[in-house]
C-alpha cells in the first residue's frame, strides 16, 4: 500500500488522498480551498489515468470542488451517496457562477462527473480491482460517508469529515464494530472542546428570544448546506416565529426534502421548511426586516449572498443581532466582525449585538480521541485536514493514551503501508 497526500496536509480543507492498494488506485476526495483574495486553490495534480475510482465523501467544495478536472480527459467511476449526488449539481453551479473565471473546468466537466457517479448505500461493499470498498455514515452532513478500503490482509479507513454526536439533521458516526489497521483522520478541531449541543441550543434560543422581545431582527448567517437546516430545526423545535430563510438554502432544502431517509429528525425538518417562510427574491427582502423576526441566510462567513444584504440594513440598530453559527475562516468578513466588531474594508462599527455559537458538525478533540480508541486492530493514524499545531497536540494525546504511531500529513507526502 502507498498513500499520497495531494491536499489537506497541514491545512483545513482541500482534502485529496491517493491510495494504491496492490495495483488498484483510489482517489479519496479532491477538494479546493480559497486564498485570501477568494481565488480557488486546487490540490496537487494527479493524472486521471492513475485513478481507477474516485470516492466523494460529501458535497462540500473543500472535498469535491476540484473533481471535475479529472473528467476533462477521462470517465472515472465515482462513488457517493444518492443525496450527495443530488447536491453536487447546485453546489457546482454556484461555484462556477462565483469562481468560474479561475477554474480549469466548465459545466461540461461537471456533467461528465455526474454521469459517472454510482450511488452507494451505507454498509454496502463494492469490488474494485484488488480491493473491496465499504461505505459508512460519517455523521457530518446528510449523505456524508467514510470509505473503508479492504486490502488482501489489512484495511484503511478514510473519514472524510466526521462527527460522532447526533444532531437534528444527522445521526452521528458509529465505529464500534469497525476494524482497520490504518486510519486517515480529519482533525479540523483537533485542539477544540465543543460544549454539549444541548447547552449551545439553550443559549442560542435564549439569545434569539431576548432580541425578538426587544423588537429586534436576528440575522443568522449560515452555510447553505447543513448548518442552515440544523438552525431551522433548532428554531422550530423551540417554536420560534416568525422565521425566514434566504439564499441557496432554499434549493438545498428542496433536495433534502426529497431525501428524507438521510435526515435524523425527519418530521421536525419537514415542519420547519413548511412552517417557515422562503424569501423568494430581492423584491421580498426589504419587507422581511420590517418587523421582529429571525433570518437564516447564506453566506455563513458573510462573504456575500443575501446575508450581506441583511447585515447592511440591520447593523446600525443595537436592538438587532448577528448570530454567527458557522466556522469563520481568518480574513473573512465574519471573522473580522467577531474579532473587531466591524465589517467591510472601511471598518464600519456594528452596533447590533454580535455573538458566535458552536454548532460545529466536526468532531472535537475528545470525540476524535474516542473515535481512534473505538477502531479495532488500529496500528497507525494519519492526521489530515488540520492545522499543524492542533494536529501535533492530538498526535501527542493519541501516543500517550493509545500508544500507536501517528503521522501528521503534509502535502506531497508519500506514506508506505504494509498490507
Amino acid at each position: 500500500m502507498e498513500l499520497t497526500i495531494l491536499g489537506g496536509g497541514g491545512e483545513v480543507g482541500r482534502l485529496a488522498v491517493h491510495i494504491n492498494v496492490n495495483g488498484t488506485n483510489i482517489l479519496l476526495d479532491y477538494g479546493i480551498n480559497f486564498a485570501e483574495d477568494d481565488t480557488p486553490q486546487l490540490p496537487l495534480h494527479i493524472e486521471p489515468r492513475k485513478v481507477d475510482v474516485l470516492t466523494i465523501s460529501h458535497a462540500h467544495l473543500d472535498h469535491m470542488g476540484a473533481a471535475p478536472i479529472l473528467y476533462i480527459s477521462s470517465n472515472i467511476k465515482a462513488y457517493t451517496t444518492r443525496i450527495t449526488r443530488d447536491l453536487m449539481n447546485p453546489m457546482f453551479e454556484d461555484f462556477l457562477h462565483i469562481s468560474g473565471y479561475h477554474l480549469p473546468f466548465e459545466y461540461y466537466e461537471v456533467r461528465k462527473l455526474m454521469q459517472n457517479v454510482e450511488v452507494v448505500k451505507y454498509g454496502e461493499l463494492v469490488e474494485e480491482g484488488n480491493v473491496q470498498l465499504e461505505f459508512i455514515n460519517a455523521g457530518h452532513i446528510p449523505g456524508s460517508m467514510m470509505t473503508l478500503i479492504h486490502g488482501k490482509n489489512k484495511s484503511i479507513l478514510f473519514t472524510g469529515d466526521v462527527n460522532t454526536i447526533d444532531t437534528n439533521l444527522v445521526r452521528g458516526a458509529s465505529l464500534n464494530n469497525v476494524k482497520a489497521e490504518y486510519l486517515v483522520l480529519e482533525a479540523t478541531y483537533a485542539d477544540a472542546t465543543h460544549p454539549p449541543r444541548g447547552e449551545v441550543e439553550k443559549r442560542f434560543i435564549e439569545a434569539v428570544k431576548e432580541v425578538l422581545e426587544n423588537n429586534g431582527v436576528v440575522l443568522v448567517p449560515a452555510f447553505a448546506l447543513g448548518r442552515s437546516q440544523e438552525i431551522l430545526c433548532v428554531l422550530k423545535d423551540h417554536n420560534i416565529d416568525p422565521v425566514f430563510y434566504d439564499g441557496m438554502v432554499r434549493e438545498i432544502n428542496r433536495i433534502l426534502l426529497s431525501n428524507l431517509s438521510f435526515i435524523n429528525k425527519k418530521t421536525l425538518f419537514e415542519d420547519a421548511v413548511i412552517a417557515y417562510h422562503e424569501v423568494k427574491g430581492w423584491y421580498n427582502r426589504k419587507h422581511v426586516i420590517s418587523r421582529p423576526c429571525v433570518i437564516v441566510a447564506s453566506a455563513g462567513m458573510l462573504k456575500g449572498g443575501p446575508a450581506l444584504y441583511y447585515l447592511k440594513r440591520i447593523y446600525e440598530d443595537k436592538r438587532n443581532a448577528v448570530f454567527l453559527v458557522s466556522f469563520q475562516a481568518p480574513n473573512t468578513p465574519g471573522y473580522k466582525l467577531l474579532s473587531s466588531g466591524t465589517w467591510n474594508e472601511g471598518g464600519i462599527k456594528v452596533k447590533a449585538r454580535v455573538e458566535w455559537f458552536d454548532f460545529s458538525s466536526h468532531a472535537g478533540k475528545r470525540e476524535l480521541l474516542n473515535l481512534v480508541k473505538s477502531i479495532k486492530g488500529l496500528e497507525k493514524v494519519i492526521i489530515v485536514h488540520s492545522e499543524p499545531e492542533a494536529a501535533s497536540k492530538l498526535a501527542q494525546r493519541i501516543n500517550e493514551e493509545v500508544g500507536i504511531e501517528v503521522v501528521i500529513a503534509e502535502n506531497a507526502m508519500k506514506i508506505e503501508l504494509n498490507d
